[in-house]
């Protein structure tokens, strides 16, 4: 299509009008047209000014945009003979509901999700996430190279091991406020912190961790100590080994510990946190089955031991 094409000279307004009646499969088609074309619907659709997000409600598949002048955009997605049907409401009214053939209701939803991530420029104000969307969005996130940006993250009815999963797919720097409701509130928070991980990855954005790992390489810890050092949200972290640590590795990476204790049995490293004058970072070796990482008071470091920087 040439820029001086019928459907290009139209008014922005016009165009926009056009882009409101369009499925998720036209606008992707649409997208493919032309370089012009596709800048419009990048800057134009869907709105910029959408700020908090909903996906998923109990077992149903939907989505719901609330914006910052209070309006709302609500999809809701059904499953259909060889595909689902789309619903839209909206301050402006209800258009028909459409069948995207091909898809399951949660495969278009997080089609649609996508879309409205490449327009995300600011973080949200606040992103709630279903149980029934939860994989879903682990399974697409997986394949993207950035991080979801929200302020505030509301996870409803997640398993502990969903929490795990979906928390490293967020941006820790915009994260200020995370909400977990459960029929089991407290059993829930209870799970996240003393549970069985796979990976040392998986708990590197938690202020507080408590748990079990079949193995931790020096690497790991290595990676663990880099990551809560530059982290001023961290407080603690506590993991029980299935297999031996090994500690001379460790020694290698580290240098010798900066006080041994129980006759060589606890290894004890402090570093120093950088722009933080009060605190050091302890990492320490027990029995070589525990690690424990924690963020001290300088005050309370034993006499003697030295601080790495």
């Amino acid at each position: 299509m040439t820029d001086d094409s019928a459907l290009l000279r139209l008014p922005t307004v016009a165009k926009n009008h056009i882009l409101y009646f369009c499925d998720y499969l036209e606008i992707a088609r649409l997208r493919k047209v032309c370089h012009s074309l596709r800048n419009h619907i990048d800057l134009f659709k869907p709105d910029s000014h959408v700020k908090e997000v909903r996906l998923g409600a109990r077992e149903r598949a939907e989505i719901c945009f609330d914006s910052e002048n209070s309006s709302k955009i609500w999809i809701g997605y059904k499953e259909a003979d060889d595909g689902c049907t789309v619903a839209c409401k909206t301050h402006m009214g209800s258009p028909p509901a459409t069948t995207i053939y091909g898809l399951d209701p949660m495969d278009a939803l997080m089609q649609d999700f996508k879309i409205y991530l490449r327009h995300l420029k600011t973080p949200l104000t606040k992103l709630k996430l279903d149980e029934v969307s939860c994989d879903p969005l682990l399974q697409m996130m997986r394949s993207q190279t950035f991080k979801l940006k929200t302020n505030k993250l509301h996870l409803s009815e997640l398993s502990s091991a969903q929490i795990l999963a979906i928390l490293p797919f967020f941006d820790a720097n915009c994260l200020k406020n995370l909400i977990v409701e459960n029929g089991e509130a407290l059993g829930v928070f209870q799970e996240l912190f003393e549970t069985e991980i796979a990976n040392v990855r998986q708990i590197s954005h938690l202020k507080k961790f408590i748990g079990h790992i079949s193995r931790a390489t020096a690497t790991d810890v290595e990676f663990l100590k880099n990551t809560f050092i530059r982290s001023p949200l961290f407080k603690r972290c506590t993991m029980e080994v299935d297999v031996d640590i090994d500690v001379l590795s460790i020694k290698e990476a580290f240098g010798a510990p900066s006080f041994d204790t129980m006759e060589g049995h606890s290894n004890r490293w402090h570093f120093h946190i950088p722009n933080d004058t009060t605190s050091v970072l302890l990492v320490e070796v027990i029995c070589k089955q525990i690690l424990q990482i924690n963020r001290i008071n300088r005050s309370i470091v034993i006499p003697g031991a030295v601080i790495i920087y």
